[in-house]
């Protein structure tokens, strides 16, 4: 596992500055006993090691049993930690670390960063849906607080965005539109909110004589760190099943 060298706009994107979910990242990395590299920038000293724990303060790992890398890693300032959360790289810069006791574990100590980065980039995965298990979608198509939503069904959904299809009387939509709040039912696991905009719209006849109208839209706002996790234990579980 290698750590990234971020451009400003990229840790914009993918930083995380919340003390309640960078612990509950590093919880989950903790408690599913997930590798994790602890590197020197400098290049002097690198080590795969564990997460033994985490709290509000900081964390710590286990120390590696070569003693020439455990003390490169303590005396570098410069430190970077990278690992894997919902199978997407997580990583942060640290600096010095401390030599201490974790539950009978000779352990680096770091104090809890103030922001991590979980680098999920744009439509690195797509799951498409099973017409036996079906995703729906409820776009909102009026402004006013009283309209009701239309629901659509869903062929195919990523990070990016999502392809829609819906019988041509259901909804109106519009190729280059945006539409804001629309609500991705999540089986069993919750629902995401999203703003997308159409960039792609066809209608297909069918032998009934119904029209047929399938759509691709893109997210246009980055889904929020909780949607993007929802969504990739969503694509975990289709994909254990399939």
């Amino acid at each position: 596992m290698k750590y990234e060298t971020l451009s400003r706009s990229e840790e914009n994107e993918h930083g995380i500055v919340s003390a309640k979910e960078t612990i509950s990242i590093l919880k989950y990395i903790a408690e599913n006993a997930t590798r994790v590299a602890l590197d020197c920038v400098d290049g002097s000293g690198s080590i795969m090691t564990t997460l033994l724990g985490v709290n509000d303060k900081g964390l710590w790992l286990e120390q590696s049993t070569n003693q020439l890398d455990n003390k490169r890693i303590l005396e570098s300032d410069d430190l970077i930690f990278v690992s894997t959360h919902l199978q997407v790289k997580v990583q942060f810069a640290a600096r010095q670390a401390r030599s201490m006791e974790y539950q009978g574990y000779l352990a680096f100590y770091l104090p809890l960063p103030k922001c991590i980065y979980r680098l999920q980039r744009r439509n690195s995965f797509r799951i498409h849906v099973q017409p036996a298990k079906p995703l729906r979608c409820a776009i909102p198509t009026d402004k006013r607080k009283s309209s009701q939503p239309c629901e659509v069904n869903l062929m195919d959904i990523s990070a990016g965005g999502m392809k829609l299809t819906c019988v041509e009387t259901d909804i109106e939509l519009v190729q280059g539109q945006t539409y804001e709040n629309c609500q991705i039912k999540l089986p069993d696991l919750g629902t995401i909110s999203a703003t997308v905009v159409v960039r792609s719209l066809f209608s297909l006849p069918t032998q009934s004589g119904h029209t047929i109208k399938r759509a691709g839209c893109q997210f246009i706002k980055n889904l929020s760190t909780a949607s993007n996790i929802l969504l990739q234990r969503y694509v975990n579980n289709m994909q254990q099943h399939q």
